[in-house]
């Protein structure tokens, strides 16, 4: 037999209480002492209420995001983006809606204020400020706070003001320390390698040096060294050229930047003996992790950044929800055995 779906009336004949201030309370609204209000979600909760919220959706104002992304047609983005609108399809039905506020030059502060102050000119109820924001935010952050406008980073946090709600993050140094790990896993004790980060200025890629660094000594890894390639696929080969010029004796590689292609290319023409620790999917990480060039990758699950970002930030405007500080992703391996399962993830 179907159980019986609880209601507000029920639970108002529970307690004696009007069906006007049963509702108030289990929506989050004023007029309700405290003691009355937890007194009322604790009996919802034992009864079993379960809160319509596609029907509680419709019933207030339209919920706008804006969403302040860099024009770049790099995969960082793109995978992040494809995560954002998942999720803005999922919650379609719970009256929520999506603006796209893209900037040119995602290093310009001007760019990136410029862009938040149109999201506070159209209104929105919050705001999702996408990797690479720069410094100089202080003001419009500033602004945002005093009317109440939530701010969900994902990325660089630490680059930039503490006045937003909260951050999304690739769990950078954990990368750092599983790529030392999967090296040593890969090649011989006092084996020699190097990491190749995009900018070592960048809050994400220093912790993810750090981490590497830290876990060398534990693993019996030699640092040949930090190379910095600003995701340039002719500087980073420049760089594995120099390198091998320098010295042949290069055991194993960490590229925790997604320009691959280049480094890649170079193994293959040299055969070189180098075993590689590679840093998300793209096409040219699968088809060297295919060929046997790397041997492995970190995949950072940008696209759950996106999902993740868009439901915590909905969760706290439309269900008072507290969302902690920070919040890490944590990063999966990812080896040609199980390759085609995150391919179209």
């Amino acid at each position: 037999m179907e159980q019986k779906r609880i209601t507000i009336k029920d639970i108002s004949e529970q307690l004696g209480v009007s069906c006007a201030v049963i509702s108030k309370a289990l929506n989050n609204k004023s007029g309700v002492n405290k003691e009355l209000r937890e007194k009322i979600l604790t009996t919802a909760n034992e009864l079993g209420y379960r809160i319509n919220k596609v029907a509680q959706s419709m019933a207030r104002n339209t919920i706008v995001i804006g969403v302040v992304i860099p024009a770049a047609t790099h995969d960082y983005f793109s995978f992040m983006k494809k995560g954002l609108d998942t999720e803005f399809e999922r919650l379609r039905d719970y009256n929520v809606e999506k603006r796209y506020y893209v900037i040119e030059n995602l290093y310009s502060s001007i760019d990136t204020i410029r862009a938040l102050n149109q999201c506070m000119e159209d209104g929105v109820q919050g705001i999702i400020l996408c990797d690479f924001f720069p410094s100089g935010l202080d003001k419009v952050f500033g602004e945002l706070e005093k009317r109440n406008i939530p701010i969900v980073l994902m990325g660089d946090s630490q680059s930039t003001t503490s006045k937003y709600l909260c951050s999304v993050q690739v769990d950078a140094y954990r990368s750092g320390q599983m790529a030392a790990e999967l090296l040593r896993l890969c090649t011989k004790e006092n084996s020699n390698v190097a990491i190749f980060v995009g900018n070592k200025d960048n809050v994400e890629h220093k912790l993810k040096i750090q981490g590497f660094v830290d876990s060398l000594n534990t693993y019996g890894l030699n640092l040949v060294g930090v190379y910095e390639t600003h995701d340039d696929d002719t500087i980073a080969l420049h760089l594995m050229k120099k390198i091998l010029g320098d010295s042949k004796n290069l055991h194993g590689l960490y590229s925790a930047t997604s320009n691959f292609a280049s480094i890649g290319r170079i193994i293959q023409d040299e055969q070189l003996d180098l075993k590689v620790v590679c840093t998300d999917i793209d096409s040219a990480v699968a088809y060297y992790l295919k060929a046997g060039i790397a041997q492995c990758t970190i995949f950072q699950d940008l696209e759950k950044h996106g999902r993740t970002a868009v439901r915590l930030l909905y969760e706290h405007i439309a269900e008072y929800r507290e969302i902690d500080k920070t919040v890490y992703i944590t990063p999966l391996v990812v080896v040609r055995s199980n390759l085609d399962a995150y391919l179209d993830s």
